[in-house]
């Protein structure tokens, strides 16, 4: 297997999404994955399709870290691991004996990071939550809310995947370090900090003097309902080519010319315009109309329709591991394989082959 991760060992002590998602991210970068699961398994288990996903090509093993034997055993996996990836509240890996300052004994090259609610500091860290909390502290749905009239829980669970990127580029930053420095690294990593960080370029917007828009204040960026009851999305931002390029073929020529700022203006105008022209024609027709013209836009279609489109087939972005189909990252090396490579484990299924690697 020639990829960039390969000969790097990954524990990862963690159950449901972030820390998963992470490995997840480093074993199809070529990582080896054990995974130590609880007595009973992640909890994620239950929800097979989904747990599938986000821990194939993984290894598993289970052991109590409340018994000896299970803190022993770790203690040894810690000698000959790269990476500690851990998602427990703050104080509860050191009771197990499976905090940085204990495991970093075994090997002082290790990187571990923690991934938790509201970092390993402040008066919140030991306060529980889930995904939904985290977005409502993050200032998210407040936002959200100004545009739908009310906070509603989105349909991905944003502040669990992008803590697990955030995991993943901080441990691939220390892991590139370690190599200079020889020197392991502890990371704490708030999920409530990941989801803030998304509203990175809101910040900026609420700083601006130049009270740059919101893209929900653009009256051609968004979402337009066709004659055949299909959504069309239409993309064009400030942009003044396309925006008179549309208007030439919408037929609102009395529009072509104006300018961005006199368009941001005209918003209920424009907008109810484009609600009444787009209701005018189908999908497939706005579709082929656009694409002629370079025009950004495109028809709202399900995931299952995503998955199914003649592009990502082209790009093979699915791969099938024995009778199931699984997403591979969205970007590809010239000179190195990528993941994923192997099924999902069953609950302690390579457990003896472990613990005879660290007898």
């Amino acid at each position: 297997m020639n990829s960039l991760l390969n000969g790097i060992t990954v524990l990862e002590l963690t159950i449901n999404v972030p820390g998963p998602f992470c490995s997840m991210n480093l074993s199809d970068l070529g990582a080896r994955v054990i995974k130590i699961e609880p007595p009973g398994g992640d909890p994620l288990r239950t929800e097979k399709e989904m747990w599938d996903n986000l821990n194939r090509g993984k290894e598993s093993i289970v052991l109590d870290l409340k018994s000896t034997n299970g803190k022993s055993y770790l203690s040894k996996l810690a000698k000959i691991a790269d990476i500690v990836i851990e998602g427990w509240r703050p104080g509860v890996a050191k009771r197990l004996s499976a905090d940085y300052d204990t495991l970093k004994k075994e090997n002082t090259q290790l990187i571990y990071c923690s991934i938790s609610g509201f970092g390993q500091e402040g008066e919140w860290n030991k306060r529980p939550g889930h995904d939904i909390n985290y977005l409502a502290l993050s200032g998210y749905l407040d936002m959200q809310s100004k545009v739908e009239g009310k906070p509603w829980p989105p349909t991905i669970l944003l502040s669990d995947l992008s803590s697990g990127f955030y995991a993943t580029i901080g441990i691939l930053a220390a892991l590139n370090k370690r190599n200079i420095s020889k020197k392991g690294t502890y990371i704490d990593l708030s999920m409530t900090e990941s989801a803030i960080s998304l509203l990175n370029i809101e910040i900026g917007r609420m700083n601006s003097k130049s009270h740059m828009p919101n893209v929900t204040n653009i009256p051609h960026y968004g979402i337009f309902q066709c004659s055949d009851n299909k959504w069309y999305s239409l993309g064009i931002v400030h942009e003044n080519h396309f925006w008179d390029r549309f208007c030439k073929t919408a037929g609102l020529e009395k529009l072509i010319g104006m300018n961005f700022d006199e368009r941001l203006n005209q918003f209920d105008l424009i907008n109810e315009l484009l609600k009444k022209t787009f209701a005018l024609h189908s999908s497939i027709e706005w579709d082929k109309k656009l694409k002629e013209l370079d025009i950004p836009g495109a028809i709202v279609i399900s995931l299952e329709e995503a998955l199914n489109t003649q592009e990502l087939n082209d790009r093979k972005f699915l791969k099938k591991i024995n009778n199931s189909y699984f997403m591979k990252m969205p970007f590809k090396y010239s000179s190195y394989d990528m993941g994923p490579y192997n099924p999902p484990p069953d609950l302690g299924g390579n457990t003896n082959e472990i613990l005879d690697q660290i007898k």
